[in-house]
C-alpha cells in the first residue's frame, strides 16, 4: 500500500517538466558534492585521484543518496508550488530533513579517515568523532538512508493530498 502511494507520488511529481529538471539537477549537484568535498578539504587531492579511490560500493551509495536527495527536493518544491506547503514551519521542516539527510549521506559515504577528518574539521568536530563515525559507518549510512526515506514518505503524503502538513 505504501509503496504504491510512493510510486504514484513520484510519477505525479516527475511528470511535470520543472520537477523533473529539479530532480536531475539536484541529484547531479549532490553527487558532485560527494566527490568535490574531499577534493576541496584535502590538500593535494584531485578529482581524478578521488574518483580512482572510490569503490563500486561507494559509487552506488553516492548515486542512491543523490537520487533520494533529488527526489526529496523535487517533491518538496512540487508541494510548495501546489500551495500545500504554504506554512513557513512546513518549509523549514522540509529543508531540515534535506540538510540532515545530506549530512548523514556525506558522513556515511566518507571513503577514508582523512576525508572525514577534513570534513569534520570544517564543522569543529575532533579526531575522536572521526574514529567513532568510521567504526560505526554502516549505522550512519543506514541512518542517512532512513532519514531520506522518511522525508520522501511524508512528501508523498503531501503530494497525494493525504495530509495538510
Amino acid at each position: 500500500m505504501h509503496m504504491k502511494n510512493i510510486y504514484l507520488a513520484i510519477k505525479i511529481v516527475l511528470k511535470t517538466r520543472i520537477s523533473l529538471l529539479i530532480f536531475v539537477v539536484v541529484a547531479i549537484v549532490f553527487f558532485g558534492m560527494f566527490v568535490i568535498i574531499p577534493v576541496i578539504t584535502i590538500p593535494g587531492n584531485t578529482v581524478l585521484f578521488q574518483l580512482s579511490i572510490f569503490t563500486p560500493r561507494d559509487y552506488s551509495l553516492m548515486v542512491f543518496l543523490a537520487i533520494l536527495t533529488g527526489l526529496n527536493f523535487a517533491m518538496q518544491v512540487f508541494s510548495w508550488r501546489q500551495g500545500q506547503n504554504a506554512r513557513s514551519e512546513a518549509v523549514t521542516q522540509g529543508a531540515a530533513s534535506g540538510v540532515l539527510g545530506v549530512f548523514g549521506a556525506v558522513v556515511g559515504t566518507a571513503a577514508c579517515a582523512s576525508c572525514l577528518a577534513s570534513l569534520f574539521a570544517l564543522i569543529g568536530l575532533g579526531t575522536g568523532s572521526v574514529f567513532f563515525v568510521l567504526k560505526n559507518q554502516p549505522l550512519f549510512l543506514g541512518g542517512a538512508i532512513l532519514l531520506m526515506l522518511i522525508a520522501i514518505y511524508f512528501s508523498t503524503k503531501k503530494v497525494n493530498k493525504v495530509c495538510d502538513c
